[in-house]
C-alpha cells in the first residue's frame, strides 16, 4: 500500500462465501451497538501487543477474537449487549440469500424487541470482557454466535477435541480457532486474559487506564 496507507493491512479472498455472509452479519451487529466494534478494535490492539493474536505460531486470528467479542455482549455481559440477529431475523441472516441480495445499510425486517438496556461504557465493558474469558472453561465448553449460547463440547464430534478453543463460526459452524492446538498456548491465551484483568484491577480508582495493558 502507498503512503499513507502503508501500515494498513488488508485481506483479499477469492470465492469465499461464507466470508461475504460473515462481513454482512457483522456490519448489522455494528449498526446495533457502536460499543462492538469499538470494543473490537481495544481487543485487536491488545492481543497483538499480548503475543495472541498469531494463528501461524498456534494462537489466535482476528476472527476468532471479533467473535469472542461477539459472544461475550451476547452471553457474558448483563443485560446482554447484541442480540441474536441470526434468530431475530432468519430470512436476513442465513447462507441461502443470494449475494446479490446483500445489503449493508438497508432496515431490520421489523424492530428489535424490547430488552433491556446495557449501559455500562467501552471500558467497564473491556474489562468484564477479560474477566469473562480469564474464567471461561475452554476445556469443556464452546462458544457458538449462531445459538447465542455457550454450549458443551461433548455435543461436538469426538475429533474436535484435539482443538484446545472452540469458537463456532457462524454459518458453516467449522471451528474458527482450529490453530489452537497445544497446551502451552492455551496457557499463554489465558494468562492473557487474567493478566489484563488483573492489571485493570490493580489500578487505582477511576477510569481504565489502557496503557496498562500495552494500549496506546
Amino acid at each position: 500500500m502507498a503512503a499513507p496507507y502503508e501500515e494498513l493491512e488488508i485481506d483479499i479472498n477469492c470465492n469465499n462465501v461464507a466470508g461475504i455472509y460473515n462481513s454482512h452479519l457483522l456490519h448489522y451487529y455494528s449498526r446495533v451497538d457502536d460499543r462492538f466494534p469499538a470494543l473490537c478494535l481495544l481487543v485487536k490492539h491488545w492481543a497483538i501487543n499480548a503475543g495472541i493474536n498469531n494463528a501461524m505460531m498456534g494462537t489466535l486470528n482476528s476472527y476468532s477474537l471479533i467473535l469472542m467479542v461477539l459472544h461475550f455482549l451476547q452471553c457474558g455481559a448483563l443485560p446482554p449487549v447484541l442480540p441474536n440477529l441470526q434468530f431475530l431475523y432468519p430470512s436476513l441472516f442465513n447462507a441461502t440469500c443470494s449475494l446479490d441480495s446483500l445489503e449493508l445499510f438497508r432496515d431490520l425486517p421489523h424492530p428489535l424487541p424490547p430488552r433491556e438496556f446495557n449501559t455500562e461504557t467501552v471500558g467497564e465493558l473491556l474489562i468484564a470482557f477479560f474477566d469473562y474469558y480469564a474464567r471461561f472453561d475452554f476445556k469443556n465448553k464452546a462458544i457458538s454466535i449462531r445459538n447465542g449460547s455457550v454450549n458443551g463440547r461433548e455435543l461436538l464430534a469426538e475429533n474436535t477435541m484435539r482443538f484446545k478453543i472452540f469458537i463456532e463460526e457462524p454459518y458453516d459452524q467449522k471451528n474458527t480457532a482450529r490453530c489452537v492446538t497445544s497446551i502451552e498456548n492455551l496457557q499463554l491465551i489465558r494468562e492473557a486474559f487474567t493478566s489484563a484483568r488483573n492489571a485493570f484491577l490493580q489500578t487505582s480508582a477511576g477510569p481504565p487506564n489502557l496503557e496498562c495493558i500495552g494500549v496506546r
